[in-house]
Protein backbone atom coordinates (compact mmCIF):
# COMPACT_ATOMS: atom_id res chain seq x y z
CA UNK A 1 0.00 0.00 0.00
CA UNK A 2 1.41 3.37 -1.03
CA UNK A 3 1.51 5.90 1.77
CA UNK A 4 0.72 9.55 1.17
CA UNK A 5 3.47 12.12 1.54
CA UNK A 6 2.75 14.27 4.57
CA UNK A 7 2.71 18.04 3.86
CA UNK A 8 5.04 19.99 6.13
CA UNK A 9 3.87 23.16 7.88
CA UNK A 10 5.93 26.34 7.82
CA UNK A 11 5.16 28.84 10.58
CA UNK A 12 6.89 31.25 12.95
CA UNK A 13 4.94 30.34 16.10
CA UNK A 14 2.35 27.87 17.30
CA UNK A 15 -1.30 28.89 17.36
CA UNK A 16 -4.09 27.87 19.72
CA UNK A 17 -7.78 27.25 19.08
CA UNK A 18 -10.16 30.13 19.75
CA UNK A 19 -13.05 27.84 20.68
CA UNK A 20 -15.56 30.67 21.10
CA UNK A 21 -15.65 31.44 17.38
CA UNK A 22 -17.25 34.80 18.10
CA UNK A 23 -17.97 35.70 14.45
CA UNK A 24 -18.87 32.24 13.10
CA UNK A 25 -22.55 33.11 12.60
CA UNK A 26 -21.69 36.46 11.02
CA UNK A 27 -19.26 34.90 8.55
CA UNK A 28 -21.72 32.10 7.72
CA UNK A 29 -24.32 34.69 6.79
CA UNK A 30 -21.96 36.30 4.31
CA UNK A 31 -20.89 32.94 2.91
CA UNK A 32 -24.53 31.96 2.31
CA UNK A 33 -25.11 35.27 0.53
CA UNK A 34 -22.04 34.59 -1.60
CA UNK A 35 -23.39 31.14 -2.53
CA UNK A 36 -26.81 32.52 -3.42
CA UNK A 37 -25.67 35.44 -5.55
CA UNK A 38 -22.32 34.53 -7.10
CA UNK A 39 -22.67 30.84 -7.96
CA UNK A 40 -25.19 28.24 -9.00
CA UNK A 41 -24.99 26.27 -5.77
CA UNK A 42 -26.76 23.04 -4.91
CA UNK A 43 -26.47 20.62 -2.02
CA UNK A 44 -27.99 17.14 -1.82
CA UNK A 45 -28.23 14.68 1.05
CA UNK A 46 -28.83 17.07 3.94
CA UNK A 47 -31.04 14.40 5.48
CA UNK A 48 -27.82 12.54 6.36
CA UNK A 49 -26.56 15.35 8.63
CA UNK A 50 -27.17 14.28 12.26
CA UNK A 51 -29.45 16.64 14.13
CA UNK A 52 -27.33 16.49 17.30
CA UNK A 53 -24.02 15.07 18.51
CA UNK A 54 -20.47 15.32 17.28
CA UNK A 55 -19.42 14.03 13.87
CA UNK A 56 -16.42 14.33 11.56
CA UNK A 57 -17.20 16.01 8.23
CA UNK A 58 -14.83 14.53 5.65
CA UNK A 59 -14.40 16.48 2.39
CA UNK A 60 -12.38 16.18 -0.79
CA UNK A 61 -10.07 19.12 -1.45
CA UNK A 62 -9.87 20.59 -4.95
CA UNK A 63 -9.88 24.33 -4.29
CA UNK A 64 -9.44 27.02 -1.62
CA UNK A 65 -13.24 27.49 -1.51
CA UNK A 66 -14.11 23.88 -0.59
CA UNK A 67 -14.57 24.30 3.19
CA UNK A 68 -16.16 27.71 2.68
CA UNK A 69 -19.06 26.31 0.65
CA UNK A 70 -19.65 23.45 3.12
CA UNK A 71 -19.34 25.15 6.52
CA UNK A 72 -22.44 27.40 6.26
CA UNK A 73 -24.58 24.80 4.51
CA UNK A 74 -25.09 21.87 6.90
CA UNK A 75 -27.55 23.57 9.24
CA UNK A 76 -25.25 23.22 12.26
CA UNK A 77 -22.05 24.78 13.58
CA UNK A 78 -19.04 23.34 11.75
CA UNK A 79 -15.51 23.79 13.07
CA UNK A 80 -12.86 23.38 10.38
CA UNK A 81 -9.38 22.03 10.99
CA UNK A 82 -7.15 24.46 9.09
CA UNK A 83 -3.43 24.52 8.34
CA UNK A 84 -1.56 26.85 10.67
CA UNK A 85 -0.17 28.91 7.78
CA UNK A 86 -3.58 30.60 7.52
CA UNK A 87 -2.90 32.36 10.85
CA UNK A 88 0.18 33.99 9.30
CA UNK A 89 -1.66 35.39 6.28
CA UNK A 90 -4.51 37.76 5.51
CA UNK A 91 -6.87 34.88 6.37
CA UNK A 92 -6.11 35.20 10.07
CA UNK A 93 -9.04 37.56 10.65
CA UNK A 94 -11.34 34.84 9.31
CA UNK A 95 -9.90 31.62 10.75
CA UNK A 96 -9.27 33.12 14.21
CA UNK A 97 -12.75 34.56 14.68
CA UNK A 98 -14.51 31.69 12.93
CA UNK A 99 -13.04 29.35 15.53
CA UNK A 100 -10.99 27.14 13.22
CA UNK A 101 -8.66 24.59 14.80
CA UNK A 102 -5.02 25.21 13.76
CA UNK A 103 -3.17 22.16 12.44
CA UNK A 104 0.62 21.97 12.37
CA UNK A 105 1.26 19.53 9.54
CA UNK A 106 4.21 17.17 9.26
CA UNK A 107 3.96 15.40 12.63
CA UNK A 108 1.27 14.31 15.05
CA UNK A 109 -0.23 17.57 16.32
CA UNK A 110 -1.43 16.59 19.79
CA UNK A 111 -2.87 20.05 20.42
CA UNK A 112 -5.05 19.85 17.30
CA UNK A 113 -6.16 16.33 18.24
CA UNK A 114 -7.12 17.49 21.74
CA UNK A 115 -9.04 20.48 20.37
CA UNK A 116 -10.89 18.37 17.78
CA UNK A 117 -11.71 15.77 20.43
CA UNK A 118 -13.09 18.47 22.71
CA UNK A 119 -15.21 19.92 19.89
CA UNK A 120 -16.61 16.48 19.01
CA UNK A 121 -17.35 15.69 22.64
CA UNK A 122 -19.22 18.98 22.91
CA UNK A 123 -21.41 17.99 19.96
CA UNK A 124 -19.89 20.01 17.12
CA UNK A 125 -19.26 18.96 13.55
CA UNK A 126 -15.50 19.01 12.83
CA UNK A 127 -14.45 19.42 9.20
CA UNK A 128 -11.35 17.66 7.91
CA UNK A 129 -9.76 17.24 4.50
CA UNK A 130 -7.98 13.85 4.81
CA UNK A 131 -5.87 14.51 1.72
CA UNK A 132 -4.10 17.28 3.63
CA UNK A 133 -3.59 19.47 0.57
CA UNK A 134 -5.41 20.40 -2.63
CA UNK A 135 -5.53 17.93 -5.49
CA UNK A 136 -3.74 19.39 -8.54
CA UNK A 137 -6.09 17.68 -11.01
CA UNK A 138 -9.33 17.41 -9.04
CA UNK A 139 -9.03 13.66 -8.47
CA UNK A 140 -8.72 12.13 -5.00
CA UNK A 141 -5.17 11.76 -3.73
CA UNK A 142 -3.91 9.26 -1.17
CA UNK A 143 -5.15 10.49 2.20
CA UNK A 144 -3.32 10.91 5.49
CA UNK A 145 -4.24 8.81 8.53
CA UNK A 146 -5.10 11.71 10.85
CA UNK A 147 -8.84 11.60 10.21
CA UNK A 148 -8.98 7.83 10.87
CA UNK A 149 -6.95 8.31 14.05
CA UNK A 150 -9.39 10.95 15.31
CA UNK A 151 -12.43 8.84 14.39
CA UNK A 152 -11.02 5.74 16.08
CA UNK A 153 -10.00 7.73 19.16
CA UNK A 154 -13.33 9.51 19.65
CA UNK A 155 -15.74 6.91 18.18
CA UNK A 156 -17.36 9.84 16.35
CA UNK A 157 -19.27 8.98 13.17
CA UNK A 158 -17.97 10.26 9.85
CA UNK A 159 -20.06 12.27 7.39
CA UNK A 160 -18.65 12.18 3.82
CA UNK A 161 -19.20 15.35 1.79
CA UNK A 162 -18.18 15.46 -1.90
CA UNK A 163 -17.55 18.78 -3.64
CA UNK A 164 -17.55 19.57 -7.35
CA UNK A 165 -17.09 22.81 -9.27
CA UNK A 166 -15.22 25.06 -6.84
CA UNK A 167 -12.21 25.53 -9.18
CA UNK A 168 -14.58 27.46 -11.45
CA UNK A 169 -15.57 30.09 -8.87
CA UNK A 170 -12.81 32.66 -9.40
CA UNK A 171 -12.56 32.21 -13.21
CA UNK A 172 -16.35 32.56 -13.35
CA UNK A 173 -16.29 35.80 -11.37
CA UNK A 174 -13.67 37.19 -13.75
CA UNK A 175 -16.00 36.43 -16.69
CA UNK A 176 -19.10 37.62 -14.77
CA UNK A 177 -20.41 34.07 -14.95
CA UNK A 178 -21.68 32.06 -11.98
CA UNK A 179 -19.87 28.77 -11.38
CA UNK A 180 -21.76 25.51 -11.05
CA UNK A 181 -20.94 24.20 -7.56
CA UNK A 182 -22.46 20.96 -6.32
CA UNK A 183 -22.13 19.38 -2.88
CA UNK A 184 -23.29 15.85 -2.05
CA UNK A 185 -23.64 14.62 1.54
CA UNK A 186 -23.47 10.86 2.02
CA UNK A 187 -24.69 8.58 4.82
CA UNK A 188 -22.88 8.49 8.16
CA UNK A 189 -20.48 5.63 8.80
CA UNK A 190 -18.10 4.65 11.59
CA UNK A 191 -14.45 3.58 11.66
CA UNK A 192 -13.70 0.85 14.17
CA UNK A 193 -10.39 -0.85 14.92
CA UNK A 194 -12.37 -3.86 16.27
CA UNK A 195 -10.06 -4.13 19.24
CA UNK A 196 -6.85 -3.91 17.23
CA UNK A 197 -4.12 -1.50 18.22
CA UNK A 198 -4.30 1.66 16.11
CA UNK A 199 -1.06 1.00 14.22
CA UNK A 200 -0.10 2.89 11.07
CA UNK A 201 -1.20 -0.12 9.01
CA UNK A 202 -4.61 -0.35 10.72
CA UNK A 203 -5.18 3.39 10.35
CA UNK A 204 -4.14 3.24 6.70
CA UNK A 205 -6.75 0.57 6.05
CA UNK A 206 -9.43 2.57 7.88
CA UNK A 207 -8.43 5.64 5.85
CA UNK A 208 -8.84 3.73 2.60
CA UNK A 209 -12.24 2.47 3.75
CA UNK A 210 -13.34 6.01 4.57
CA UNK A 211 -12.08 7.45 1.29
CA UNK A 212 -14.04 4.87 -0.67
CA UNK A 213 -17.20 6.20 0.94
CA UNK A 214 -16.21 9.66 -0.30
CA UNK A 215 -15.24 8.38 -3.76
CA UNK A 216 -18.67 6.79 -4.17
CA UNK A 217 -20.20 10.29 -4.06
CA UNK A 218 -17.96 11.60 -6.86
CA UNK A 219 -18.03 10.97 -10.63
CA UNK A 220 -15.53 8.31 -11.84
CA UNK A 221 -13.05 10.87 -13.17
CA UNK A 222 -12.69 12.41 -9.69
CA UNK A 223 -12.14 9.18 -7.74
CA UNK A 224 -8.42 9.12 -8.46
CA UNK A 225 -6.49 6.89 -6.04
CA UNK A 226 -9.79 5.36 -4.87
CA UNK A 227 -11.23 4.37 -8.26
Amino acid sequence: MTQATTPQSSFSKRQVWNKRGQLRGFYNGWLRLFEATLMHYSIRGLEHVPKTGGAIVMINHINFWDPLVVMPSLGRDVIPMTKVEAWESALRVFVEWYGAIPVHRGAVDTSAVRSATEALNEGYLVLISPEGTRSPDGALQRAQEGMAFLAARTKAPVLPVAIQGTPGIVPGLKRLKRAEVHVTVGPLFTLDTHGQKATREVLAQLTDDAMRHLAALLPPEMRGAYS
